[in-house]
């Protein structure tokens, strides 16, 4: 039996509907998952400032410019680049071990 323009233009109609509603779920899903990153960015940028000034209390006396200077020539220094190393060397040997 072959459909009328009718029942061919409302099963596009619904197709068309169906589809809208798809990309709308799909539109949705990508914002909740980019609302989700960006928490947990934000989560972790909060505590990597608390660390900062757990270990560093004087770090408000100084402004952003003065701690981008600070901060790279502290991370330089043998003692920290040992300890640096050490831990990503316990990573490697945890990750390896599981």
């Amino acid at each position: 039996m072959i459909e009328s323009k009718n029942d061919t233009s409302k099963n596009l109609e619904k197709a068309l509907q169906a589809l809208k509603q798809a990309q709308q779920r799909v539109a949705n899903e990508k914002k909740k998952q980019n609302e989700k990153k960006r928490k947990a960015e934000n989560h972790h940028k909060y505590i990597m400032g608390g660390i900062i000034v757990k270990y560093f209390p004087g770090c408000y006396r100084y402004d952003e410019g003065e701690l981008n200077r600070i901060l790279p020539v502290a991370l330089q220094t043998r003692e920290c680049q040992r300890i640096i190393s050490k831990i990503k060397s316990e990573s490697r040997e945890t990750t390896q071990c599981h």
